[in-house]
Formats: C-alpha cells, sequence, structure tokens
C-alpha cells in the first residue's frame, strides 16, 4: 500500500493517506494546532477549540481532501479523488457511514468548519466551485437546452467552454461534445459532471461534478495540495452545531470530532450559548436557559440575539443574509460571545467571506450544511450555512467531507 499511486500523490503534496479494515484508502489534508487570536486579534489567546476533544489537545487535525464518497453502494465513505460525491443521505447515516471507516475518523464538525472560516479570513480565500451546475458563476455561463445561441455565444459544457458557430437553438440532437459544427471547443473551465446525473437538470450537465475534478481554482487557496471543492458541488454536513427554537446549541470543544461522541437529536451533550453581558465571555448552559444565543429576523437580516423569540415570529418562512452582513441585537447582547466567530457562527468584524447563512422560522430541530451547492450561484462560499432542513432531510445537493484526529 505504500507504493500505491495515492500514497505518491500524497507525498508530493504533503498529504495524509489513511486506511480502512478493508486496505482502502482516504486522502487528508493536515492543519497543525494554532491559537485562535493568529487569525484576527479580537479572538483569544488560546487553542482554537478545533484542536480540542474530550479535554485533550490535539497537535493536529486531518480533513479530507475531497468530498465524501462511495466505493461501493451504501457502504464506508471515503475521501478520494475523481468520484461521485455521495448525495442524497440524511445527517446521522452520512456520519454513520464515515464512522465505518474506523479509527478516528468521522464527519467534518462545526469547529473545523469555523477553523477554515478563520482562514479564510485572515489570507482572504475566495475559491471557486461548481455553484452553477458545473461551472462557477463568475467564469461562464451553464449550457441548456432549447436555448437560441448566436455565432460567438460561450456556454459551459461538462467542464468545458465551448464557442457557437452557427446560430441555433440548443437541443439534444446538438449537444457541443457531439457537434464540432456548430460548438468549438475552448478551455477547461469546470468539473467533470456526474455522469449518471447528465439529464437530471435538462441541461446534459447534472448536478454534481467528481471530487477534485474542477481548474486549481476550485481548491482551496488555489492550491491542488489543498482540499478541493471548499465551495459549491454539495453542502457539507456539520456535526456538533444544531438550532432549536433558533437557539443555538452546540456540542463543547470539539468533542463532536470523537467518532464515539453522541450527536443525535437526544444527546445530552447539546448545550446553548449564554453570553455575558460585561464582555465577550460566556457560559455553556442547558438547551432552553434564559437568556441564551439565538437567530431571529430583525430589520430585515439573520440577527443574534439573547431574547427567546415570540411564538408568532416562528412563522415557517427561510430567511437568509450574507455571512458578512449578519447583525447583533446589541439591545439583548452588548457583546458577541467569541465561540461564534471561533465557530463560524458569528461574523469578525470587517470579514469579506463569502456565503449566505439560511435559516427556517421554526421551533423544529434544524441542523447545518455547509459551503453551498450547484444551484447557489453567488450565495455559495466558504462562510455558507444551510439551516433550513431537518436531519432527515436526503438530497442530491446534500453530502459530506470526512476528517480524523491524530492516529493513536
Amino acid at each position: 500500500m505504500n507504493n500505491s499511486p495515492l500514497e505518491l500523490l500524497a507525498e508530493r503534496y504533503d498529504n495524509k493517506v489513511l486506511y480502512d479494515g478493508d486496505g482502502n484508502p482516504s486522502i487528508f489534508v493536515k492543519r497543525n494546532k494554532v491559537k485562535s487570536n493568529f487569525f484576527d486579534a479580537s479572538l483569544p489567546d488560546h487553542t482554537h477549540p478545533a484542536f480540542i476533544v474530550n479535554g485533550t489537545e490535539d497537535d493536529y487535525e486531518l480533513y479530507g481532501k475531497y468530498k465524501a464518497s462511495e466505493l461501493k453502494p451504501n457502504g464506508t465513505l471515503y475521501s478520494l479523488p475523481n468520484m461521485p460525491p455521495r448525495v442524497t443521505l440524511g445527517h446521522d447515516p452520512f456520519r454513520t457511514r464515515m464512522n465505518s471507516f474506523g479509527g478516528n475518523v468521522t464527519g467534518m464538525t462545526i469547529a473545523d468548519h469555523g477553523l477554515l472560516l478563520l482562514e479564510a479570513h485572515k489570507y482572504g480565500y475566495v475559491p471557486k466551485g461548481n455553484n452553477s451546475y458545473g461551472v462557477d458563476y463568475r467564469d461562464g455561463s451553464r449550457y441548456e437546452l432549447n436555448k437560441a445561441v448566436t455565432v460567438g455565444t460561450k456556454r459551459v459544457f461538462r467542464g468545458w467552454e465551448y464557442e457557437c458557430l452557427i446560430a441555433h437553438t440548443t437541443s439534444a440532437e446538438l449537444l457541443p461534445s457531439e457537434t464540432p459544427t456548430h460548438w468549438k471547443k475552448g478551455k477547461h473551465i469546470g468539473g467533470e459532471p456526474v455522469k449518471e446525473q447528465y439529464k437530471a437538470d435538462n441541461a446534459y450537465n447534472g448536478y454534481n461534478t467528481l471530487t477534485g475534478s474542477g481548474p486549481s481554482s476550485w481548491y482551496l487557496n488555489n492550491d491542488v495540495g489543498d482540499m478541493a471543492d471548499p465551495q459549491g458541488n454539495c453542502t457539507e454536513q456539520v456535526y456538533g452545531f444544531r438550532l432549536v427554537n433558533l437557539e443555538i446549541q452546540i456540542i463543547p470543544d470539539n468533542n463532536a470530532a470523537d467518532p464515539a461522541c453522541d450527536t443525535t437529536a437526544n444527546s445530552a451533550a447539546w448545550k446553548a450559548i449564554l453570553p455575558h453581558q460585561s464582555d465577550d465571555g460566556y457560559d455553556l448552559v442547558e438547551p432552553g436557559t434564559a437568556g441564551t444565543v439565538h437567530y431571529a429576523w430583525m430589520n430585515g437580516k439573520v440577527t443574534l440575539t439573547a431574547r427567546t423569540l415570540d411564538d408568532e415570529e416562528f412563522d415557517g418562512q427561510q430567511r437568509n443574509t450574507p455571512f458578512k452582513d449578519m447583525a447583533v441585537d446589541s439591545a439583548t447582547m452588548p457583546y458577541v460571545p467569541y465561540i461564534l466567530k471561533e465557530l463560524g457562527l458569528a461574523p469578525i468584524a470587517g470579514t469579506t467571506v463569502q456565503g449566505n447563512f439560511y435559516i427556517q422560522m421554526t421551533k423544529d430541530e434544524r441542523v447545518g450544511r455547509r459551503s453551498g451547492s450547484c444551484n447557489n450561484t453567488s450565495y455559495a462560499g466558504m462562510a455558507y450555512l444551510h439551516c433550513n432542513a431537518p436531519r432527515s432531510h436526503a438530497y442530491a445537493y446534500y453530502g459530506g467531507r470526512p476528517r480524523s484526529r491524530p492516529e493513536t
């Protein structure tokens, strides 16, 4: 196994390969322990919670280089290149199947994503990705059927840009890849679609692209040695965070990174956040305690507040605000607890990290899914967080990404 092509690839890019009990690999990128104030001076001079699991500080964490995929139907989930990302699976089954890899492998947590958002904030990362059915909306327009196109029109089809040579109405009989008389093939600017989804959107592009099949701009910091598809393609399940009555509930530190941690709906591990009124500290308390942090819809923005919402506010509507523009109800919360910024649940002042933050005005439990999907265009991004659906929901837009603690 040490001489496998994946090992050689990992060595070239300073990645790490782990193997399950059957000898099947997963590729990970490494993040060394760091203090929160390294990313922003407003944060504390202590180890970022992503590296604290069950009271122990890890020297590093391993994050899946690729979104989760499977080698056999309904089997273990892996981090592998050029694979269809596994979608259409509920929140808990995703974690169960990532855990089945064995060792310390499980699903990405809110602390992990919070760490990556702080990286993006510090270094100005704005990765591109599959946020418009196979292409980044900033790079081109996707090919669609039954559309009039003129000479010189450019469309992206299955990862490649094509230029129209003859004016016509697009059709299944004149696909760009099959008709060089009508289309001239140009540069590679997108990802390779999942073949089984070619007809899913009636445009022969499908929804999802194969993991890591996009250009270098689809990797974190344009570095093909780092994480592929950090935004777009399919959202990633986030563990250790949920909303109930729109109260923010978390599992402390990065305890959710322990595969044995109970992250289910009835777990006793969930805690709410009680903000201090004189500084940016907080206490972790039992859910439902008066004065804990909630999300609300106030003055046309998703807003952090320390009040309990009124019944009429739970109208079932979906609301969203760009992450950087989220507001704070200073009347009830004069200081924002720093833990919210460490976890990527509240923005650092002046941040430009891209992505919209979605909530549903419901009392029911909602879990998080991060990064955006193939149809979110400018709403996608590393700060994208979708809290509209329950843990049971399984769509073509919902995926995951494995992660691991250091090997023991």
